[in-house]
């Protein structure tokens, strides 16, 4: 993975090229070869290389990928951890490592381009210098947060002393990236240079360094920030533990350590501060949170292989200029692909541009892109009224209303017009996919696409196969869905399919405890006290009821006499009230803005009446509704493993990852266990959360859905 030359001017380069891999990852072996090497450049020794019999003047860092520097240490390691000590001692370890650049004799230079993450990021602040280049790649982070875990191997004891506080914590308490011009801004990169001129630049700041000219003068920081690195520190901790307990409300321990490691160690003697970073390194290794949220990781960023060699989709038609069609249209531009947008409205079209539009600009504000690219983008963005054009796409998702014979309608319009092999993708939430494929010339090539609202946002796609769908129409959606940057999930032809059929039982107990009198505001504080981000009604309200009612209407014939479903959501839309969208739901709406509750809407219900619910039986009615479902599906193979239904429960409408998907989360609280409190619950509140028979079997059997729990 490590080479290493010098040049006839004496400086040495050290290439990062893990070989057979597109990423740079920090292996143990990578460690252990780094050690070699720079502990032999230190002692002025061989390296391994022929002709060093004399230390270089400098030495720079640089990666042979086109893309990425180094993306991290390798998170086997960390799920590999039993206990804190494991932690510490990997955490010196790589402190240790690292703290070898910044002890070279001679100057260090990290020429970074493209992703600079975690352990890359430590590596690079062990250095003398750090240049970035300007490719749309490069991006510079720590996630350690994400993981439940602080940037270990000296990232949270050097950061605040390179950025200063108030940017450092910016960074780790939220695992944002930081993009080139922000870099150079807070002080994190000295130079921005254009990626084929980096590993010259780097040259020169190499020979400029060890000449001993000032090269990297100390930025003056504004007044402000000054005073938020000194007599203001105090007030900096208190507003980002504020906004923290806020945030998480109290259930991901990692920010809370991030901010005591950095409060303790900040000012301290070098070792001193390294020695608190591991101790808390090691405590957030044993924590239930990160074995969570390390499960998740490996959950969603699974790739599986393909039933089949997938078509390289370069052009994507897409049908229809709402929502999702538009959201879909700029993911798609987003990651190089042109798109051909198609709807009858020449007035929806120019809508849908204007979003196109501001969405990129809002990239080039936040500086990820320069105007120059988005211009080049737009480029690939072609709307239109009829189908011309589509004969060439190797791809059409219908983002059409959700009615069935609309999009049979449109399927018929569309294989009229594609080339034989286009893939058909239907954007559906609900609707069977076999029922949509009914009729079609080709229905081995139509396939559900589930797109989550918003569409920029929201991380995960579901896959829907019919019987009919072949190989090679699976295996091109799910590279596309890959490429548009969503985690996929497969799941099999059925109503509702995988995310709306758990959703379904949850959304049903909502309703059944409103009618127990519980108020909207409590269930919905409630809710968010689980860890969820938004409460059960405010979710209803931002989907919208009616379109709630229709999924629940395609559902309540497959599941409703099992769920003893209410109507009261068809009573909602009867009344009038969609939600935010017309300003009537559970909430109140101004200009956009959500309101306190509406309380006619207690005249809807059975018991106006309202009366406290206390959270545990909140909680275990709504995660019990959805637990008991997941076990269906499980058993019924609508998803290929638990992991991808702990993924798509996480990425598609917000479990908490904390407990590490509803699978996780069942063997976490005991199959016995859970299957006692379902018990419970159906003898209190009906038969509804009668226990699983496959729940039940795999509880006696004494199995778990993650073994290695």
């Amino acid at each position: 993975m490590i080479s290493y030359q010098v040049d006839d001017r004496n400086i040495g380069v050290l290439t990062l090229d893990h070989p057979h891999k597109p990423l740079n990852i920090l292996s143990a072996a990578s460690f252990e070869e780094l050690e070699r090497l720079l502990t032999g450049l230190a002692l002025g020794g061989p390296t391994g290389s022929p002709g060093q019999d004399r230390p270089p003047v400098g030495l720079i860092i640089i990666s042979g990928k086109a893309d990425n520097f180094i993306v991290g240490a390798d998170i086997k390691v960390f799920a590999g951890f039993r206990t804190a000590a494991d932690g510490v001692q990997a955490s010196r370890q790589g402190q240790r490592i690292f703290g070898l650049f910044a002890a070279l004799p001679f100057p260090t230079v990290a020429a970074i381009n493209g992703t600079c993450l975690g352990g890359g990021l430590e590596l690079a602040l062990n250095c003398t210098s750090r240049l970035i280049s300007d490719h749309p790649k490069t991006a510079l982070g720590f996630p350690e947060v994400k993981l439940g875990l602080l940037p270990g191997a000296s990232g949270c004891t050097l950061l605040p002393r390179l950025v200063g506080l108030q940017a450092a914590l910016d960074m780790m308490l939220t695992g944002k990236n930081v993009y080139p011009y922000k870099a150079l801004k807070i002080g994190l990169a000295d130079e921005i240079v254009s990626a084929p001129a980096l590993l010259g630049a780097a040259k020169e700041r190499v020979l400029q360094l060890s000449a001993g000219r000032v090269v990297i003068a100390k930025r003056r920081k504004p007044l402000v920030a000054r005073l938020l690195d000194g007599p203001l520190k105090p007030v900096v901790y208190r507003v980002a533990r504020k906004q923290v307990l806020k945030q998480t409300g109290g259930r991901y321990p990692a920010p809370l350590e991030i901010l005591k490691v950095v409060r303790r160690s900040l000012g301290r003697r070098l070792p001193a501060a390294l020695e608190l970073e591991a101790e808390g390194f090691g405590r957030l290794s044993a924590t239930a949170q990160h074995k969570a949220l390390t499960h998740v990781f490996f959950a969603g960023s699974g790739k599986g292989k393909l039933p089949a060699e997938p078509v390289a989709v370069s052009r994507l038609g897409v049908l229809g200029a709402g929502l999702m069609g538009t959201g879909i249209a700029t993911v798609a531009l987003d990651k190089g692909i042109t798109v051909r947008h198609k709807d009858i409205d020449y007035q929806a079209l120019g809508r849908a541009r204007g979003h196109i539009q501001k969405y990129f600009q809002g990239r080039v504000k936040k500086r990820i892109l320069a105007s120059r690219e988005t211009g080049l983008t737009l480029t690939h963005y072609s709307p239109t009224t009829d189908y011309s054009g589509f004969g060439r796409v190797e791809v059409v998702i219908e983002a059409a209303f959700e009615d069935l014979e609309l999009k049979r309608h449109l399927i018929a319009e569309l294989e009229a017009v594609v080339a034989p092999e286009t893939v058909i993708a239907t954007n559906t939430s609900s609707l069977p996919i076999a029922q949509v494929a009914a009729g079609a010339q080709h229905p081995e090539r139509i396939i559900g696409m589930h797109f989550f609202s918003p569409v920029e946002k929201m991380p995960l796609v579901e896959v829907i196969t019919s019987k009919a769908t072949n190989a090679l129409t699976l295996a091109t959606t799910v590279k596309l869905g890959r490429r548009l940057g969503k985690t996929v999930i497969v799941a099999q032809d059925s109503p509702g399919f995988y995310i709306n059929r758990i959703l379904t039982p949850y959304l049903n107990e909502t309703f059944k405890l409103l009618e127990d009198g519980i108020p909207v505001d409590l269930l919905d504080r409630h809710v968010r006290r689980m860890g969820l981000p938004v409460g059960p009604c405010t979710l209803l309200d931002e989907v919208g009821l009616d379109v709630a009612g229709r999924v629940a209407g395609v559902m309540a014939p497959f599941i409703g006499r099992r769920l003893e479903m209410t109507d009261h959501n068809q009573r909602f839309t009867e009344d009038g009230r969609l939600g935010r969208k017309n300003g009537h739901g559970f909430y109140t709406y101004s200009q956009g803005k959500k309101g306190p509750v509406d309380a006619a809407v207690y005249q809807l219900l059975d018991h106006p009446q309202r009366r406290t619910i206390p959270y545990e039986q909140v909680r275990d009615r709504l995660l019990g509704a959805l637990y008991n479902e997941a076990a269906y599906c499980l058993d019924e193979g609508l998803i290929d493993s638990a992991s991808a239904g702990d993924v798509g429960a996480i990425y598609g409408f917000g479990f908490p990852p904390f407990l590490g998907g509803p699978y996780w989360a069942m063997d976490q609280l005991g199959l016995p266990a859970l299957v006692e409190q379902l018990s419970r619950l159906a003898q209190e509140h009906g038969s509804r959360f009668t226990p699983a028979p496959p729940l039940v079997k795999r509880a006696a059997a004494g199995e778990w859905y993650h073994p290695v729990n």
